[in-house]
């Protein structure tokens, strides 16, 4: 049997929807039918349900599916234990990050690696969170490395993944400071002079976190929307051209506070928690896997020790 076969089961059970997962397999609609109809000969059992107006799959199907995710688990571990060495003679690994997380913990996490592996490839996808979520789901990463806030749900199924903790970080109002060092903008405002805003996407994590603080009872502040982007990198970039205050991760602007180019504009009770998560496959068993879970749970002991 192919196994493009399970994969575009797998696929199509993901999405339950064959226009969106014949574009996400790159066929046509009726090459993905005919496909999904070889599969189901094989196993000598129909999976998908066409006579219902909405895609479901048949009880035998809902048995499979867990079943065809684990063969290709077991199938990509063995593909990556056979290539685990690249022509270098360098093992290879594939990860997804959030921007800020790939400029700040994600360093320390590869150069313990090295330590523990010797020479290592490392693949990194550095993007907003839907995007590194998706590769993880999709299996084109090994790894994500996210933020995490008690007030939201990843959208990552559990029976899949688990992850560590493996550090924290804090979210801070910071603004440029006027020339006798105080903050050019300070919360919470007023009414008749609202604070400039720099702020994240409305569907990004640190958005969604960030509009739950200002827009609750027990913080009130006055702000004025200005300017929008996902990246924390490019909000510092608008804020020390004193184009407003935004929120921060506190490991990508500590250098600017200590150099005084960069100061807070409120006080700590403004602050907001995160961990820093390594997600990883539920069944992770190969030799590289094990590697680099146990430099990542060193991680998450330090960090869980860390003095706040």
């Amino acid at each position: 049997m192919d196994i493009k076969l399970l994969e575009d089961f797998v696929c199509l059970a993901t999405l339950e929807n064959f226009t969106a997962a014949s574009r996400e397999r790159r066929v046509t609609q009726s090459a993905l039918s005919r496909r999904i109809k070889a599969l189901e000969e094989w196993l000598g059992t129909g999976l998908i349900n066409r006579g219902s107006k909405t895609f479901n799959l048949t009880p035998q199907g809902r048995v499979f599916l867990p079943e065809a995710e684990l063969i290709l688990r077991r199938l990509y571990n063995a593909r990556e234990a056979a290539n685990a060495l690249n022509s270098d003679g360098q093992t290879e690994i594939s990860v997804a990050a959030q921007n800020s997380i790939a400029q700040t913990l994600f360093l320390d996490w590869a150069k313990r690696l090295e330590a523990k592996l010797g020479k290592v490839y490392i693949r990194l996808t550095s993007e907003k969170l839907s995007d590194c979520i998706d590769l993880l789901n999709r299996g084109h990463v090994n790894y994500l490395f996210c933020y995490a806030n008690g007030a939201l749900t990843l959208p990552l199924d559990t029976n899949k993944f688990k992850y560590t903790t493996v550090g924290k970080e804090q979210l801070i109002p910071v603004t440029v400071p006027k020339p006798d060092k105080t903050p050019l903008f300070r919360l919470p405002g007023s009414i008749e002079d609202p604070l400039p805003f720099v702020a994240y996407a409305h569907d990004s994590l640190f958005g969604k976190v960030v509009n739950q603080l200002i827009q609750g009872k027990s913080h009130q502040c006055f702000l004025s929307r200005r300017y929008e982007n996902a990246y924390s990198h490019m909000l510092k970039s608008m804020v020390k051209e004193s184009l407003g205050l935004a929120w921060l991760p506190k490991s990508t602007i500590t250098r600017d506070l200590e150099q005084g180019t960069l100061c807070r504009a409120g006080a700590e009770h403004w602050d907001m928690e995160f961990d820093i998560r390594l997600y990883y496959h539920h069944d992770a068993i190969s030799t590289t896997e094990l590697a680099v879970l146990e430099a990542s749970m060193k991680m998450s002991e330090e960090a869980l020790n860390k003095p706040a």
